[in-house]
């Protein structure tokens, strides 16, 4: 039996990832002709639903489909709570367990890179994925930040909590690959606070009136802090709240760039699912 659902499953993989590379080829021909966006949408979301499908396949979560020609043994979907559930007390999980429990629920979350500089002039960089829209009008981001693993209070709250008038923060949306990823383990690395992050990096800073961007990022918000609080329930974590005040992006973008994204407690991927590759972080 296990050799005929591998049989099935290879076939059909086979054939949706062929449906994919149709795709991708479709979707590029009619940027090149210059088709209608509504056009292209339509593909892009077919792609997108194959894609999804493929790594579904491949993930295992079908197997019981694959076993049974009947009808009823067509997927209908996940599990829900309703098939029956078990109830955690997050009080009485240690800090790993409880984090990889949330994020496996929660996530995956972007993985941005955050610039700050500190009252001496020395540019920071760091990893964060803690950045969430609180309001669009205006436009309001937060961002939350406590220590790092050893205790040590991170350079970018002291830089914040140390700026005078409202401090500027940049924050870099990395491209989903490989190199991205390695930037975030640099940029994560405990170094002393007269030592830039922007010399650990593949990128490079591009001067700009409102802030630097960075080279391989593929946009950068540009924020000035309005407010600091702190976390209750004894929390050592602070709530940065920011208002974001310009935007750079690629312009006319003929495809979506994939973006790095946290799929566990120290892995990313350039995809939600981890289907394309993983990294995992060193720290």
């Amino acid at each position: 039996m296990r050799s005929l659902v591998d049989g099935k499953k290879e076939a059909i993989s086979s054939f949706l990832a062929k449906c994919v590379e149709y795709a991708d080829l479709s979707i590029q021909r009619k940027l090149e002709r210059g088709d209608s966006e509504a056009e292209i949408s339509g593909w892009k979301s077919y792609r997108e639903f194959t894609a999804y499908s493929l790594s579904e396949l491949q993930s295992g979560k079908l197997d019981d489909w694959l076993e049974d020609n009947s009808i009823e043994a067509l997927p209908h979907g996940s599990r829900t709570l309703e098939s029956g559930y078990s109830k955690m007390n997050l009080d009485e999980m240690g800090h790993k367990e409880r984090s990889d429990l949330l994020g496996s629920i929660l996530g995956p979350r972007p993985v941005f890179l955050v610039g700050t500089k500190s009252p001496d002039g020395v540019k920071n960089l760091a990893p964060m994925s803690s950045i969430n829209i609180l309001s669009n009008s205006p436009p309001l981001i937060s961002m939350s930040i406590s220590t790092d693993r050893g205790g040590r209070v991170r350079d970018t709250l002291s830089n914040i909590r140390e700026a005078e008038n409202g401090c500027r923060v940049s924050i870099h949306c990395l491209r989903g690959d490989m190199i991205g990823a390695a930037d975030v383990q640099a940029a994560a690395r405990p170094v002393p606070r007269e030592t830039s992050e922007w010399d650990l990096i593949s990128g490079s800073a591009i001067h700009d009136t409102s802030g630097d961007l960075l080279s391989s990022a593929i946009a950068t918000i540009h924020t000035k802090v309005v407010e600091i609080r702190k976390l209750p329930e004894s929390s050592k974590a602070f709530l940065v709240i920011m208002l974001a005040e310009s935007l750079a992006t690629i312009p006319n973008s003929e495809e979506p760039t994939s973006r790095l994204v946290q799929i566990s407690n120290r892995v990313l991927s350039g995809s939600s699912d981890g289907s394309t590759w993983k990294y995992e972080l060193d720290w």
